[in-house]
């Protein structure tokens, strides 16, 4: 989904990202209700490079599935604390989504943020195209944030996404730290079509 936003320390890293879709029909069991895990290994090639594999799966009333694997290349320009600093980041993707037929798929997202004070504000105006399959067009997945600090480690903000025309997301969310590990947890309510009503979303990175 959205990219992790900041220059990486030369050390592996393996985050979980969980995600709860809540269906709009209320009589809809809560067994039935999809969830997703996403696990990414992330390692520090080199000064302000990063390369993960990424393994999402899908759980619900049916069996456990892999929707296929991702790599992701990605480069933070060194900066300050303060002001602002930008980077990219570059995935390819084997996606395999239940009832879907599998395709090849890759994203580019640029990465724009800015630092003051409390204040966090930063940018994916990302483009994603299918690289194989029969619909091979390219698409907008913007992505933004703003986060304000409130005392410590502990930032509260508002997230959006949009992963296609008829789905947008956006989220309240709060980032904090836990020892070494950075947690990131979001409540979120789609619109559009393609849009689930409510996702919780959770991300707990490990640091070795």
């Amino acid at each position: 989904m959205f990219a992790r936003l900041r220059a990486w320390a030369r050390e592996l890293k393996a985050q979980l990202l969980t995600l709860w879709f809540c269906r709009g029909d209320p009589r809809t069991p809560w067994y039935a209700r999809a969830f997703a895990a996403l696990v990414v290994y992330s390692y520090g090639l080199w000064h302000d490079w990063e390369f993960s594999l990424q393994l999402p799966f899908a759980f619900g009333s049916g069996p456990t599935v892999g929707e296929g694997y991702r790599a992701e290349l990605q480069y933070i320009a060194p900066h300050d604390d303060r002001g602002l600093y930008w980077g990219i980041n570059m995935e390819i993707a084997r996606v395999s989504r239940r009832d879907e037929r599998e395709f090849w798929n890759v994203e580019v997202i640029p990465i724009i943020g800015w630092r003051e004070g409390r204040w966090h504000v930063v940018a994916n105006p990302g483009f994603e195209r299918p690289v194989s399959g029969e619909e091979r067009s390219m698409s907008a997945a913007p992505a933004a944030k703003v986060a304000y600090r409130v005392w410590g480690r502990n930032d509260f903000g508002v997230e959006y996404y949009r992963d296609s025309p008829a789905s947008h997301a956006l989220y309240l969310a709060w980032d904090g730290k836990l020892g070494k590990s950075d947690i990131n947890v979001g409540v979120g309510r789609g619109s559009g079509s393609a849009s689930d009503r409510w996702v919780v979303k959770a991300i707990y990175e490990f640091a070795f």
